[in-house]
């Protein structure tokens, strides 16, 4: 009776053991995986570099091969002392879509930049953005957290764009946004501009 207790005791025990190394092994293993469940990245949270090298050719990758940043951020500093970048009253409303733009013409979800905007006539829920004039540059002030920056401060506009309602025609390049000490972040951009005919 004795020994058949001590094997069925003895069995108890190897089979607990097993276990134990089995789940060990397991989480061992479970730890050397690589993840593969990818985070999603929204657009502002890329660089500039980033947003190139993420880019597909057919998306509009050679647009940075042969781009030179602009830096008009003296012109934005000239709009914010006059009227402050937090004054609603002035300049004119536009509703953008802060969406790259690809080769094909449509809008990138997955990369920031302009696409697309509207001139708004008459107060308008879905303006997301402020358009002044300074020393030969429109300086567009976003009034929503939603921007076409890169994380590093850049706006890539890939194409011309031609805002609906108004005579203005944004032209396409790289150019540096300015950078707002007191609310630590990316307040405005200033670009360079045509008339459409």
């Amino acid at each position: 009776m004795k020994n058949k207790f001590r094997i069925a005791l003895g069995a108890t025990a190897l089979t607990v053991a097993a276990v134990a190394i089995i789940a060990c092994s397991k989480e061992k293993t479970a730890q050397q995986e690589p993840q593969t469940e990818q985070q999603t990245v929204k657009p502002n949270d890329l660089t500039l570099a980033e947003m190139a090298e993420t880019m597909s050719w057919e998306d509009g990758k050679a647009f940075f091969e042969n781009q030179s940043i602009k830096d008009y951020t003296y012109a934005c500093e000239m709009v914010i002392n006059d009227c402050g970048f937090t004054e609603k009253s002035q300049g004119s409303s536009y509703s953008l879509v802060w969406r790259w733009t690809k080769f094909n013409g449509d809008c990138d979800n997955d990369h920031p930049g302009i696409c697309a905007g509207t001139k708004n006539d008459t107060i308008d829920p879905s303006e997301n953005a402020r358009g002044y004039f300074e020393d030969g540059k429109m300086v567009i002030i976003p009034t929503t957290d939603d921007n076409g920056f890169t994380s590093d401060g850049y706006l890539a506009i890939a194409k011309p764009i031609m805002l609906e309602n108004d005579i203005i025609v944004i032209s396409q390049g790289i150019y540096a946004a300015y950078y707002d000490e007191e609310s630590g972040r990316y307040v405005a951009v200033a670009v360079d501009y045509e008339f459409s005919h």
